[in-house]
């Protein structure tokens, strides 16, 4: 899967920095087709999700027990946020308390997101994105503030990162 995407700020707040992926040829990021799915809108969890998760930008921080963690593997940091225990997922790279980078989601109705194809999906692609994001960190091309959060650098990857 040779991915081709930039990381966007979303916002910067007292809690931490929220970025999203933008895949290219696309106009939204994750986030906004997310927050735009009629199927996500009609969970119930829709608005109070939302609400925390913008709590946590403003004031919270992305503190693990907002989060089922190692929801990818054990290696990366692919975390799902749900609200409640409700069927609502919103797939997302935690990196630190300070910075949360989201992905896609949808709910889940079954026992693993494996047997959701469009969460499935979701997972697969923040793994690779996370294994990218690694690489650029290890070299010094992306430094993450580690006070705020904020990501500074090339946050574009293209088909150049699979060589």
């Amino acid at each position: 899967m040779k991915l081709q995407f930039e990381i966007v700020p979303v916002e910067l707040g007292d809690g931490g920095a929220l970025y999203s992926i933008r895949y290219k040829g696309e106009k939204n990021t994750e986030l906004d087709k997310f927050l735009g799915c009629e199927n996500v809108q009609a969970c119930d969890e829709y608005e109070s999700l939302v609400l925390r998760l913008y709590d946590m930008v403003e004031s919270f921080g992305f503190r693990p027990g907002y989060f089922k963690l190692e929801e990818g593997s054990y290696y990366d940091s692919v975390v799902a946020l749900h609200y409640e225990n409700g069927p609502l997922r919103l797939y997302c790279l935690r990196r630190s308390s300070l910075l949360l980078i989201v992905g896609y989601g949808g709910p889940k109705f079954t026992g693993t997101y494996q047997e959701e194809p469009v969460l499935d999906e979701a997972v697969k692609k923040l793994q690779t994105i996370d294994a990218l994001l690694d690489k650029r960190q290890k070299s010094r091309e992306i430094i993450i503030n580690p006070n705020t959060g904020a990501m500074d650098g090339d946050l574009v990857f293209t088909a150049d990162d699979w060589e």
